[in-house]
Order: C-alpha cells, then structure tokens, then sequence
C-alpha cells in the first residue's frame, strides 16, 4: 500500500477521521503497517500526533454488535462512500470480514466523537461535605462561598470569551467580579448561575442561592440581579439589593418579597439569623447542614420559636444553643445519625 498524501500538516483530528490510521490501530495486518511505517519516515513529525491518536483510540472501549449480511452489506455501503474506500476495479469486492470490521470503525467513530464532546463541555465540581464550609475563587476572579452539603458545577475549559456560567446545588454565597465597565453588555461579561431552572443573571455584586428541596431562594445584598424562568419569557423579574426571589419549583412560582437578606447569608460567616422561626424550619436547615435527622418525642415541640443571632464553631456548639434558648434538650444518636429532642 502506497502513500501519495501529505501527512505534513496532519493534525489529531486528521488521523482519527482517516479510515485507513483507524483499521491500522484496530485490526492491523502488514499492508497497512507497512504503510504507516512509512508515513512516519517520511513525516517524522507526525510520531508524536500518531501516538496519540494511538492511545486516545485504544483508551475507548469499542463494541462489536451482531449484524445479519444484508445489515453488513448497507452499512459496508456507506462506509465505503463515507471513507473513500469503494473498490475502482470492476467485480473487485472487498472481503466480508472487512466489511464487519468497518462496523466496528463506525461504532468506534462514534465513540471517539462522544469522548471529544465530553472532554470539551464536561464541567468542574466542588463540593461540600455535612458540615463544611469551603471558600474558593472561580478562574474569573469570582469568590464563592460554599455551604455543607452543596455542590457547584461550572466547565472544567472556562472560555473568557464566553458567557460565564455556574450551577448550584445546595446553598453558596456570590461575590461576582464585575466585568462590565461601560457600553453594551459583551458575552462574557455575563455571569449566570442555574438553580433548577431557575437562571439568575448578575453583573458585579453579591447575592446568597439556596437551591434545597425543590425551592429556590435568592437574597441580594448588593449590587442588582435578574431572575428568569427556563422556557418561561414572561417570568422575569429584577432584585434590587435588601429583596428576596424565591421560586417553588412544583408550582413554577416565581416571587419577590422584602427582606433582611444579611439573616440568609450570615451562615458564611459561621452565624446563624432566627426571627421567630419555628424549630420544625430550624430542624430542616440542621438536616440539610449536618445531616441529622430529628426525632421530636413530642411533636409540639417543632411550633416552638426561636430568636435571634446564634454564632457557632462546631455543630455541638450550635445544638447546645438552640437547646438552651428553648428549653429543651436535644441528644445526638451517633448510631443512627439523629437527633433525640425532648
């Protein structure tokens, strides 16, 4: 088999869509090896692209399926118009195991196409643990605080051309850098961050998300935000800072109300803001922080309320409080992970 193309200027991408380099790598014999050999010698500088388009190959798990000859045929069909490959010579037919080989090429094709989709839009993920706060800077220079049991998504091949976007899951507090100096508003001065399909768009300011149990509350302390509603255009609605966006994703419900927005952001700062809040809400934050599950032996006690600023260190520390403000006592089961209040 001899090379008459110039591999010079070959790149990655060159070599996996080259039906030729593909039966090499997956069913060599000596033609195509020869072949090959032949095109490094004359190109040395496409060793290195070579192998790895030899490795990215090889990594992918490639599956033969059962297919009767008329499937074969049609396929083989294709293939051979796709890849250049159809036989020039009159009544010269290629070999059926060829023909089988090439639908292994095809699903292999389609395999190395999803691996180049998911290298490129596959997204970065940090995440919280019971407990744990993590502070940490977005490659754009946005500062994020995140809350116990939450996690933030956001592409792992962050364009600074592009949009800016991130996704939420649990609770984290924004410090967005502001991009946006004068003019039209560019792409990616653009900062989105999606709650279920709730879109929350900012500039430069500073604003609380809490995404848990199907409700969506944002607070904004600065600056000035707009909320919308995947697929519904008329749903958008715009914060200023000292209001409250929530929205109720059974009801696709999507409100401002005032509020005292520092009480929502003040976990990040290990306090926590209570204004006559019954202890059955104060359990559900506990669940969603720490994970505990409360067993009340008497079910009057979650109408109890509570009040005021609670700072804390540990979780025990936090326990101890809410307990002696209400005049109750609240027991950790280790065991069971739950909390024994009486």
């Amino acid at each position: 088999m001899k090379q008459s193309a110039d591999f010079s200027n070959y790149k990655l991408e060159d070599f996996i869509d080259d039906a030729r380099f593909i039966s090499w790598i997956t069913l060599p014999d000596e033609a195509l090896d020869s072949f090959w050999q032949e095109v490094q010698q004359d190109f040395p500088q496409t060793k290195p692209v070579i192998n790895e388009a030899r490795n990215l190959i090889l990594s992918i798990r490639i599956e033969r399926e059962s297919m009767n000859l008329e499937e074969q045929q049609s396929l083989w069909e294709v293939i051979e118009v796709k890849a250049g490959l159809r036989q020039k010579k009159q009544g010269k037919r290629v070999s059926l195991w060829f023909r089988a080989a090439a639908a292994v090429f095809l699903v292999g094709m389609i395999s190395i196409l999803s691996l180049f989709y998911y290298t490129k839009y596959q997204k970065q993920q940090i995440s919280t643990v019971y407990g744990q706060v993590k502070t940490f800077a977005l490659p754009d220079g946005t500062i994020v605080t995140l809350n116990a049991n939450s996690k933030l998504r956001y592409p792992e091949n962050w364009d600074k051309t592009k949009m800016r976007e991130v996704w939420i899951e649990g609770e984290a507090f924004f410090k967005v850098n502001h991009l946006h100096r004068s003019g039209i508003i560019k792409a990616e001065e653009r900062f989105i961050v999606h709650a279920q399909k709730l879109n929350i768009e900012v500039l430069g300011t500073s604003f609380n998300v809490n995404n848990r149990r199907g409700l969506v509350k944002v607070a904004l302390l600065t600056g000035k935000v707009r909320l919308d509603v995947k697929g519904n255009r008329d749903s958008e609605i715009n914060l200023q800072p000292g209001e409250l966006g929530e929205y109720q994703e059974n009801m696709a419900l999507l409100v401002k109300t005032k509020a005292y927005v520092k009480a929502y952001a003040s976990w990040k700062n290990g306090e926590l803001h209570f204004d006559n809040t019954p202890l059955n809400k104060v359990l559900i934050l506990i669940e969603d922080n720490y994970g505990y599950k409360a067993v009340l032996k008497d079910p009057a006690l979650g109408n109890k309320r509570l009040s005021g600023t609670f700072s804390f260190s540990t979780e025990d520390a936090l326990f101890k409080a809410i307990a002696v403000s209400l005049g109750i006592s609240i027991q950790k089961d280790e065991n069971n992970h739950q909390l024994i209040i009486k």
